[in-house]
């Protein structure tokens, strides 16, 4: 006769359990996530994301409200409130494919045609450690960014990425004196591309990568390794463009065929002096 494993036995008995607890929180998340959502209604969840500055420390942007225009199928439009937690947000932080969850709520069901964020006045930028005060372009608090598209999880659920260029809002009026204009725009997962690569050696950093598509331009600026992640182009061919520093030589890289809806990556690109 075996001796009995108290050991085995206890590990095995936690194991299960653990599964069985795993089990039944997914089916719990999934049944919440399906039934509330009023009949009638779809749910959307905003995600923000930016690009980074060689200028900024930080920019913090003060976001009071996020409000969704639906057009119905009977073309009147509609506008609903999405939870968020108004504060201040560095958006620097959000960065190289970096995102965060920002808004989500239940909107009309319909097409997403617009969104508007409501901002208060506590934004300022950070120079070399020492901050300024941010004033509103016209004091205009509301920003508007026009839908383009959205991804479509299920017929019920949505969600899509609000892209703010921070170093491109910012706009220095005098010396030391700021003004936010802000330049936001959307994208989804599925309607568009990303791409990502490193850049060699790491005494080239930092790097500016501009992908390059006729006239329009998305930039990222590489980690401290040289990794990059830009996302959101809207073209399927692209060129990109290496600018370093410490005395190392431009690059061009020719027509990249980005894989469209997914990422693609570069072989890593070395540099030379």
């Amino acid at each position: 006769m075996k001796n009995f494993n108290h050991k085995a036995f206890i590990a095995a008995f936690f194991g299960i359990a653990i599964l069985i607890a795993s089990c039944k929180k997914e089916t719990s998340i999934s049944q919440t996530i399906t039934n509330t959502v009023p009949s009638g209604q779809n749910q959307l969840s905003v995600f923000l994301t930016d690009d980074q500055s060689l200028i900024f420390d930080s920019i913090f942007i003060d976001i009071q409200m996020l409000e969704v225009k639906v057009e119905k199928q009977n073309g009147t439009e509609h506008w609903d409130t999405l939870n968020i937690r108004p504060g201040i947000y560095n958006i620097l932080r959000f960065r190289n494919g970096v995102d965060t969850l920002f808004a989500t709520g239940f909107i009309a069901g319909g097409e997403i045609k617009k969104i508007r964020l409501t901002l208060g006045t506590g934004n300022s930028v950070v120079i070399k450690g020492a901050t300024f005060p941010l004033a509103l372009h016209n004091n205009e608090k509301q920003v508007i960014i026009n839908i383009q598209n959205t991804d479509m999880l299920d017929p019920i659920h949505f969600r899509l990425w609000l892209d703010f260029d921070g170093h491109g809002s910012v706009i220095e009026m005098h010396h030391n004196q700021f003004e936010l204009n802000p330049r936001i725009n959307s994208f989804s997962k599925g309607h568009s591309q990303e791409l990502e690569g490193k850049v060699k050696p790491e005494d080239a950093q930092p790097v500016i990568v501009s992908v390059i598509n006729g006239t329009d331009t998305v930039k990222a600026i590489t980690e401290h390794n040289g990794e990059f992640k830009i996302r959101g182009i809207n073209a399927t061919t692209v060129n990109v463009f290496i600018h370093p520093s410490n005395g190392y030589k431009d690059s061009l890289v020719s027509n990249i065929v980005l894989q469209q809806g997914d990422d693609t990556k570069l072989r890593d690109i070395i540099l030379h002096k």
